[in-house]
């Protein structure tokens, strides 16, 4: 009883993962002096914190190590669902970007410092999705960008690496002028900083709906949707991801933008739809929504890079992410949540076997890509199965979460009907550029028949999230209880919320 009840402790599971990951990074800085032997075991250490913090989670989840916690009092973190269901997914992409970096980091000097900043931006988004006070959000958030800048230019000898590296710390440091103002400005109206005791009658009294709520709502959308590469605010995604090591691009496509997703539901659904502000942001997000999925998916289909299509794939499925949030539901929620777990997997093995075939053909051109799904075995039938599954055919994972996104706006008490039409033309838009790259690689002759290299690391990750996004598909139970039971908990934090849950078809 002793063991599982140090996990019951409200602040330990967060705090212990942290220990474990930040362990681990000063390990592999230690190691980093043995130079290129160091890179393996770098990698063997990452991987391990990571599979220990993910079994932690797991274990809290399933209810082995205690129940699961509502948010309590002063505290800066809260260990319920939703941080332990976005805790899940950014380890899981951790796993596969670290298994798959070690054949990528090949006879590339000091590979052992990407594993450390790998580490401690994973650590900053854990403590992110944890965090219920603003004024650690700021921080985590900050803890999360920062390695990620050095990771996006980390080939420091490439041009368009260091050009992607400077243009995204330019526009997310932009990003977080915006948000802390955003935090200032809802600190003096309410005079706290913890997202749940904004919702006492105290602090919610002298609110409502005021000008400078609604300058707050404004900042805060803006320093969010930087962040989640929301249309307008999405224009450095695709020069920075194309400009990234493939392997970075798959930790921010996948990891450190779906951390954002957390904290973005605490502040709009319990901050601004509480009794603080009583603010409309369901239209504001209706609006992110339908152009993130119209822009990001009609922009993919003029696009020649690999890279660049996952780019605007990117920003299409933050698209359809928002439906749930704009739905204003519990229903709304679930199936966001849902549809974010699927994509940590999908996308994560799209740019994972692209960065697998890119690093053998020498190019990310979509000519570069014709006929190796005859030169290589695993790669291209895992791009095949992401690309599927990012696009929406049954019975992939991804099929299932967009159906619930699309039922979850038909059902809105908001009338988004439009909202749903919106989003199934935008997919089927999304299967002709989906497609597309499959044609080159099975259908179109290769420029050579010799056979292409695939690394043990990258096979491994490949496999691994191909299995996920298949058996995840066939069998979508566990996750969509997962997701439920998540969003229909953290309805019931909001005292102030009046949603109701619609059966699940």
């Amino acid at each position: 009883m002793a063991f599982p009840a140090f996990f019951s402790g409200f602040e330990a599971v967060p705090l212990l993962v942290t220990m474990i990951m930040a362990v681990a990074a000063f390990v592999i800085i230690l190691l980093s002096s043995l130079g290129l032997r160091a890179r393996t075991v770098s990698t063997g250490i990452s991987v391990a914190a990571f599979v220990i913090s993910l079994a932690l989670l797991l274990g809290k989840v399933l209810g082995y190590l205690g129940p699961i916690l509502g948010p309590q009092g002063n505290s800066v973190f809260a260990q319920d669902w939703i941080s332990y269901l976005f805790g899940v997914a950014i380890l899981i992409v951790s796993i596969l970007v670290a298994l798959s970096s070690e054949d990528f980091l090949a006879n590339i000097p000091n590979a052992s410092s990407f594993f450390a900043l790998l580490i401690f931006t994973t650590i900053g988004s854990v403590l992110l999705v944890f965090s219920t006070d603003l004024l650690m959000i700021f921080v985590a958030w900050e803890l999360m960008s920062i390695p990620s800048y050095v990771l996006t230019g980390f080939k420091k000898k490439d041009q368009e690496s260091n050009e992607a590296a400077v243009k995204y710390f330019l526009i997310s440091a932009f990003a977080s002028a915006v948000l802390l103002y955003g935090i200032s400005l809802i600190y003096v109206i309410t005079g706290t900083t913890n997202i749940y005791q904004i919702l006492s009658p105290a602090s919610s009294s002298a609110s409502g709906i005021t000008p400078i709520a609604v300058l707050a709502l404004s900042f805060v959308i803006a320093g969010f949707g930087i962040k989640l590469s929301a249309v307008p605010f999405h224009m450095w995604i695709p020069d920075a991801y194309q400009g990234a090591p493939t392997v970075v691009s798959a930790l921010l496509s996948a990891g450190t933008k779906g951390a954002t997703f957390a904290p973005a539901a605490r502040i709009f659904f319990v901050l601004f739809a509480g009794s603080a502000f009583q603010t409309d942001w369901s239209t504001a997000f209706a609006v992110l929504a339908l152009l993130s999925m119209t822009v990001g998916n009609f922009a993919a289909l003029t696009q020649r890079s690999v890279t660049r299509i996952l780019a605007y794939s990117s920003i299409g499925h933050g698209g359809y992410i928002l439906i749930g949030f704009a739905a204003g539901t519990a229903y709304g929620l679930t199936a966001s949540f849902f549809h974010i777990l699927n994509y940590a997997t999908m996308q994560t093995c799209a740019f994972l076997a692209a960065a697998l075939i890119i690093r053998e053909v020498g190019k990310d051109d979509l000519l570069a890509f014709d006929g190796v799904g005859r030169r290589m075995r695993i790669a291209p039938i895992a791009l095949t199965l992401s690309l599927l599954a990012l696009g929406g055919f049954p019975p992939l994972n991804g099929f299932w979460s967009k159906v619930f996104l699309f039922y979850s706006a038909i059902g809105s008490p908001l009338n988004l009907g439009w909202l749903a039409i919106a989003g199934i033309i935008n997919s089927f838009v999304s299967i002709a550029f989906y497609l597309r790259i499959v044609k080159h690689m099975y259908v179109d002759q290769p420029q050579s028949f010799s056979k292409l290299f695939e690394s043990n690391g990258f096979r491994v990750a490949l496999i691994i999230a191909s299995l996920i996004i298949v058996g995840t598909g066939v069998y979508p139970g566990p996750v969509i209880q997962f997701a439920s039971t998540t969003a229909t908990s953290f309805f019931s934090q909001i005292s102030s919320a009046s949603h109701v849950l619609p059966a699940i078809p």
